[in-house]
């Protein structure tokens, strides 16, 4: 059985600034030619890199959670990506990030041993929306899972390889910001994941 949620670090990683041209309505990643727009850290704590054509992000601290930002944003609309373990524990976890406006972030992860969870970070705490939960449709191991979220007015929709997982309730007001991919360590740490095939499409 998974432990509750104890996130006691985080890392996040922000954009650079500067002037935008008018935002497309649909972003699309495969990273094999890097990763433009996406700011990658040099940190002895947490890398990011590009390496044959995936998005790599390792974490060493335990009971860390961190996360790399596209260049897209959106209040409404859809992300999608691929992603598997390829090293560390089985507790690591990885999965999609979006901004709720400032100072608010969602987090919706699964882990290498079957589990899934919803989380918002609000005001410096992460607050459970769906608290660690097994679910078949997760790959577990060492495989490729994908991973999709919807946000349409009240709700928010969460897939697992198809699978429609979890709804929650989502204030229509939020001002919504950028998405990304996390990685997070529970008690042993040293976790490296992979991502692919990062699409995102903004309804508004």
């Amino acid at each position: 059985m998974r432990g509750g949620v104890l996130l006691g670090g985080m890392i996040g990683i922000m954009l650079l600034a500067g002037c935008r041209a008018p935002a497309p309505a649909r972003y699309a990643a495969d990273f094999r030619e890097g990763a433009p727009g996406w700011l990658l850290p040099r940190d002895p704590r947490f890398q990011a890199r590009v390496e044959d054509g995936r998005l790599i992000l390792t974490l060493q601290p335990a009971r860390t959670v961190a996360w790399a930002f596209s260049p897209f944003t959106f209040r409404e609309g859809q992300v999608e990506v691929e992603a598997a373990l390829l090293e560390g524990p089985s507790s690591a976890d990885y999965g999609l990030v979006l901004e709720a406006g400032p100072g608010r972030l969602y987090r919706f992860a699964v882990s290498a041993d079957g589990y899934y969870g919803i989380f918002l970070y609000e005001q410096g705490t992460w607050r459970t929306q769906v608290d660690w939960t097994a679910h078949e449709a997760i790959r577990t191991g060492r495989t490729t899972n994908h991973l999709r979220v919807r946000c349409e007015r009240g709700e928010m929709v969460f897939w697992i390889n198809g699978v429609e997982a979890a709804r929650i309730p989502r204030d229509p007001r939020e001002a919504g910001g950028r998405v990304g991919v996390s990685v997070g360590t529970m008690a042993a740490g040293a976790a490296r994941v992979g991502f692919d095939r990062f699409l995102a499409v903004r309804d508004r």
